[in-house]
């Protein structure tokens, strides 16, 4: 792996790591003066963990022979001296396979045996249940044992056509597809799908490894083509020097990665197979430029986006540091690309959205308490003026902040009745994105296909989920801006009776779900087009594809849910917090008045309680300045 490449990696990290902190330190500074909003400081607790899990997802597909897993070796397990994954010629990385880092789980290799596809549940609930994996146990410091333990991911067995019919997994037409022997047997994998957590240093920091084996485990895996592969930040499409795009190569790409993948990328391996001494370097630069061109020009794709590489001798020259070999084989241009482009993409999509949620939080508390601090100047600015004075002053100033307690009172009390309708609507928003919402829509879809599970109901049932799965988005948008609208009147209200700063309230977004919906069905459309996967075990299929669906809207609801939720907390805790400060003031400065109205001569005492509670809002204020310094410099 390049300096670049690992530093890239490891800035990620370091950010995201400096990020918790942040989050973290504002929660603990949350608790310490605003003890009694549990629910708040829990919701920074809750971002910063979904932070310190978040991965950054590269998939790699490919039809079988391409160098795929050689690639993946020679980009991040170079450093074990030897071939990591299974790589040798054929189909060797028989299931799609994850390679990441879980904390507090040991070292393994869980493996799904491949008959978990005659049951119809989706991928996603056997990954909840470990009973169904046989796992693997690794040991990180034996090469040897990691080697042998991975050549499990190339295991095969041999079933009659009927068993491959019932698992999914035989289509004589389909491009690609298991085909029947002399002796009508298909070779089929053992495992259905793998996970490895390995506790390598770039896995630690956060990166992902999706690889992908075939069309055919495209195919009958609805799963990687609905989540796993549109979900991913970047994929890697590799292609043979010596075949070009192929038939299947090219269905691959117009079905699973160009339609729908963040960034995407052709990369064009074993160009070792053009390196021709007799020739030379120019007339193998040419052939190499034109196949680039040419492979461009099929996938339609800009040349800046098709990549030439031999993975394999990336891998020798690295283990055997022949820093011309590397050169050679190309392998710098993705690693560049990779630190250059693609992590710093996904670092600044996830940072900015929850550095400006935390922001709006920072900010608000800072405003106040900056406002609590001029108040309090004012108070104490009064009271040197009472200095030395009778207690008729002493009472007047006590009369009139009596009538601004009165009608501040009023203003609140005419909020309380804001605030009500605004938690009403809160309630309704939730309500129309809630489990229940969702179960009865995943129910009407499940009755309308009714028995017959055909391409028609799959469209008309998904067709109708998409509709009203988008209808409660808006929904929940629209009682979004009727809130918004409450909460502004409330505080233009209390800035014009009562001096307290404006403030400016977001309104809910929901485009991207509707988007993912959106997609949802167009997917659903492509996969009732496709004859590959209904020709066999048909009604099968498509149960499965369902549940597939059932579970990606589910997924949509939840992150949607969280969406709102973190919406209602940007809207309405800051205003919440404003007025319940600024009450607190008035109550503390009545509390002073009627202290020194008794007793004129205690103004000093009472100077000096102002001026430490001044210094005390000072303290917090700074210990805020730096929390959000500790944002503004992720941003630098």
């Amino acid at each position: 792996m390049s300096a670049l490449l690992e530093e890239g990696i490891a800035d990620y990290s370091r950010r995201r790591d400096n990020l918790v902190a942040g989050i973290t330190a504002f929660a603990d500074w949350l608790d310490r003066h605003h003890g009694m909003d549990a629910e708040r400081n829990l919701r920074m607790l809750d971002l910063a963990d979904a932070l310190r899990r978040d991965r950054l997802m590269l998939a790699f597909v490919a039809e079988y022979s391409r160098g795929k897993t050689e690639l993946i070796n020679a980009l991040f397990f170079s450093d074990f001296g030897q071939r990591l994954l299974p790589s040798d010629a054929g189909r060797t990385t028989m299931c799609p396979t994850e390679i990441c880092y879980e904390d507090g789980r040991d070292p393994q290799l869980r493996l799904l045996p491949i008959e978990t596809r005659l049951r119809t549940e989706p991928l996603a609930h056997f990954k909840l249940t470990p009973i169904e994996w046989s796992t693997v146990k690794l040991d990180p410091e034996d090469p040897q044992q990691m080697r042998a333990a991975f050549q499990k991911l190339a295991e095969a067995r041999k079933v009659t056509r009927a068993e491959a019919e019932a698992l999914g997994l035989y289509n004589p037409d389909g491009v690609g597809a298991l085909q029947e022997d002399a002796d009508g047997m298909v070779e089929i994998p053992v495992w259905r799908y793998a996970m490895v957590n390995f506790p390598h240093p770039l896995l630690k920091a956060g990166l992902c490894i999706l690889d992908t084996p075939g069309l055919n485990a495209l195919g009958a895996e609805p799963e990687l083509t609905l989540s796993s592969i549109p979900n991913a930040h970047a994929v890697f499409f590799l292609l043979a020097t010596d075949t070009g795009v192929t038939r299947s190569d090219l269905e691959i790409w117009q079905h699973y990665v160009h339609r729908h993948i963040n960034y995407h990328v052709a990369v064009l391996n074993k160009i070792d197979m053009l390196w021709d001494d007799l020739r030379g370097e120019l007339a193998f630069r040419a052939t190499l430029h034109k196949q680039l061109e040419e492979t461009a020009r099929v996938l339609k794709l800009p040349e800046n986006q098709v990549f030439a590489v031999s993975a394999q001798k990336a891998l020798v020259g690295k283990i055997r540091e022949d820093a011309d070999l590397i050169t050679r084989s190309g392998i710098n241009g993705l690693e560049n690309l990779l630190s250059e482009k693609i992590v710093p993409a996904r670092r600044d999509i996830l940072f900015q959205g929850a550095i400006t949620q935390i922001a709006e939080h920072v900010n608000n508390e800072r405003a106040t308490l900056a406002a609590r601090m001029r108040e309090g100047l004012q108070n104490l600015q009064q009271l040197s003026e009472l200095s030395g004075k009778g207690k008729e002053m002493a009472a007047q100033l006590r009369t009139n902040l009596v009538k601004d307690k009165v009608r501040y009172d009023a203003t609140a009390e005419h909020f309380r009745v804001t605030r009500k309708s605004v938690q009403q609507h809160g309630d309704q928003l939730l309500d129309r994105l809630s489990e229940n919402a969702l179960h009865a829509m995943l129910e009407e879809a499940r009755a309308q296909m009714g028995d017959s599970w055909t391409t028609k109901g799959l469209i008309r049932a998904m067709r109708g989920l998409s509709e009203q799965a988008i209808q409660r988005f808006n929904q929940a948008e629209k009682l979004s801006v009727a809130m918004q609208q409450y909460l502004l009147s409330a505080c233009e209200r209390f800035h014009r009776e009562h001096g307290l700063p404006r403030m400016s309230i977001p309104v809910l977004d929901l485009t991207s779900y509707r988007l993912r919906m959106d997609k949802l069905m167009q997917e659903t459309q492509e996969f009732c087009s496709d004859p590959a996967n209904l020709l066999v075990e048909k009604h099968f299929m498509i149960r499965r594809f369902y549940n597939e669906v059932a579970s990606e809207t589910q997924k949509t609801f939840k992150l949607s849910v969280r969406e709102a939720r973190r919406w209602l907390s940007i809207a309405l805790d800051p205003v919440i917090q404003r007025i319940r400060g600024y009450k607190q003031l008035l109550e503390e400065r009545l509390e002073t008045m009627r202290k020194i109205s008794d007793n004129v001569s205690g103004v000093q005492e009472q100077m000096a309680l102002v001026k430490a509670g001044i210094d005390k809002l000072r303290r917090q204020k700074a210990e805020l300045d730096e929390i959000a310094k500790r944002f503004e410099s992720l941003n630098a």
